[in-house]
């Protein structure tokens, strides 16, 4: 697998891991139990969904933003704040139709952004609006043994497991024969529905946060791909770019879930 490629696969899996776990920045709540769900979907798939997204790789790369997902056109765009070098940089991201765009205020010209562009190809999110009403029985099967904590109307099931297979995706390669640890606090709402997630994966010489929340459903949220003359770039100067600032570090994840990012089709 080369360099962009694997670059690539370390962005998008930022957008894969928020769109397919989904979830929130996990943190303590307070002496005051909630009283006011502002979640709640009412049995019915959202049509789109905001979220807050924070992800590290044990400090040596961090990014936060935010996601926005329509579930009806199976589109998403991400504004999120990645270190290049010595200092934060902030990247706008689009998926429309099969085709990831980035740019960034520093890559703009004199007659505005420059998109650099990456054909890209995932299932559509629409199964993802319909699973967030409630996860399913599988998820809370996986949980069965989790501590379940019960704070206002929120539900948090809190897991902690061992010896779990991991795969490490970063600037020097692949690797899925790691062991280490996986704890998962998943939160759900009045109506079941999908609130929070914060994931922590941990081998002998990594650890990877993710740390999601769900900001808003439904909103309206129209995503639109940048004008052709302006994302006539391809992405790999780019990531190639990234990959040699050496701020990426290792992103360690559950071996199945690296599995299904290393078969993401990206040209």
């Amino acid at each position: 697998m080369n360099r962009t490629r694997r670059l690539v696969l370390a962005v998008v899996s930022v957008l894969v891991v928020a769109t397919t776990a989904t979830g929130i920045v996990y943190g303590t709540s307070g002496s005051a139990a909630p009283t006011k769900d502002s979640l709640v979907l009412n049995g019915r798939a959202p049509r789109s969904m905001e979220l807050s997204v924070n992800l590290s790789t044990g400090g040596s790369f961090q990014t936060s933003g935010t996601i926005t997902i329509n579930a009806t056109t199976s589109s998403l765009s991400a504004v999120l704040r990645v270190p290049v070098v010595t200092a934060d940089t902030t990247f706008n991201v689009r998926a429309v139709k099969d085709r990831v765009y980035l740019t960034s205020p520093n890559l703009a010209d004199a007659s505005g952004p420059v998109w650099y562009t990456l054909a890209a190809k995932w299932p559509p999110l629409a199964g993802l609006s319909h699973y967030l009403v409630k996860p399913n029985a599988a998820l809370l099967t996986l949980l069965a043994n989790a501590k379940v904590v019960h704070h206002g109307y929120e539900t948090t099931y809190e897991l902690h497991r061992t010896n779990v297979a991991l795969g490490a995706l970063g600037s020097s390669g692949t690797t899925t024969n790691a062991k280490g640890t996986l704890d998962v606090h998943l939160t759900t709402g009045r109506q079941g529905e999908f609130t929070e997630l914060w994931i922590t994966t941990s081998s002998k010489s990594s650890t990877t946060t993710v740390d999601l929340r769900v900001l808003s459903y439904n909103r309206t949220a129209i995503i639109v791909a940048p004008p052709a003359s302006r994302s006539t770039t391809s992405a790999s100067p780019l990531l190639k770019q990234l990959l040699s600032s050496g701020a990426l570090g290792a992103l360690v994840l559950p071996s199945q879930v690296l599995q299904a990012l290393s078969g993401a089709k990206l040209s």
